[in-house]
């Protein structure tokens, strides 16, 4: 991947798939927080994933806007990390933040994670959902009872490991999107990949809210976590088995550098 010429502080990476009604809010908000923390040269990647409703349009406007929006288009819907990758192929940020566009992740939590990624020897940020405002009980129990296995597979100190709230050093997401197998749903496993790369992990507690307008793309909770379940076995294999593999000759510029023991590399609130 080649991130460009990177001469930004911050890049908001924001998959997008029917999220029409919550876009306009998502921008003002994420762009109120960030200048209002002094944080100066930012961007708003927004990456329509195949959307059938009018989210291709919205973002064409809010980038005529904003200044800090930047539009990427898939012509099919592809998912979460190809909307990762995607966005940091367009991105010029030293530190890459992903989010969601539903706003369950609030744009006011962006600085917080930011600064701690950007100030410390940590290598990533990951907001841990200590409070939940999700309705949908079923939800959080499949949520959080996926992250309780993640954890006990792949031995991890941590809080919360499935978010997908985290603020990345670059190079450090560059090289935790580069796996071996076909998974699913990768996005629920960063924090493993991070972890067996000896990369250095902090967390945040956060509050995740209820979605701000519109539904979720993810119409059966139960299918979807049991096709989540079937990258398991995989992911072993890649993240308890098999060497680490690096996308850069060396490990990162930071304390604890990849390859490094990664057991001194984990700090949780």
């Amino acid at each position: 991947m080649d991130g460009g010429v990177k001469d930004l502080d911050l890049s908001v990476v924001v998959p997008c798939y029917n999220e029409e009604d919550n876009l306009r809010e998502l921008v003002c908000r994420t762009v109120r927080a960030v200048e209002a923390e002094g944080i100066g040269g930012f961007e708003i990647l927004l990456v329509d994933d195949g959307s059938t409703d009018a989210t291709g349009t919205v973002i064409g406007e809010l980038a005529n806007e904003f200044p800090q929006v930047v539009p990427v288009s898939h012509p099919e819907n592809r998912g979460i990390v190809a909307g990762w990758r995607s966005g940091f192929e367009m991105s010029r940020g030293r530190v890459v933040l992903t989010t969601d566009a539903d706003l369950q992740y609030a744009p006011e939590d962006i600085p917080l994670l930011y600064r701690e990624c950007d100030s410390s020897p940590w290598d990533l940020v990951q907001g841990w959902r200590k409070n939940y405002r999700e309705k949908s009980l079923l939800r959080k129990l499949l949520s959080t009872g996926f992250s309780g296995i993640l954890r006990l597979l792949f031995f991890l100190p941590l809080h919360d490991v499935k978010s997908g709230f985290i603020a990345y050093r670059r190079e450090v997401l560059e090289d935790i999107l580069d796996y071996r197998f076909h998974y699913f749903s990768f996005q629920s496993l960063p924090i493993v990949a991070a972890r067996f790369k000896g990369y250095s992990i902090k967390q945040v507690p956060i509050t995740f809210h209820q979605r701000f307008a519109g539904a979720s793309s993810i119409e059966s909770p139960i299918i979807f976590s049991i096709r989540s379940a079937l990258d398991l076995p995989k992911a072993l294999v890649e993240y308890r088995f098999l060497k680490p593999r690096h996308r850069r000759r060396n490990g990162p510029d930071s304390g604890n550098s990849a390859g490094g023991n990664p057991g001194r590399a984990i700090n949780n609130h």
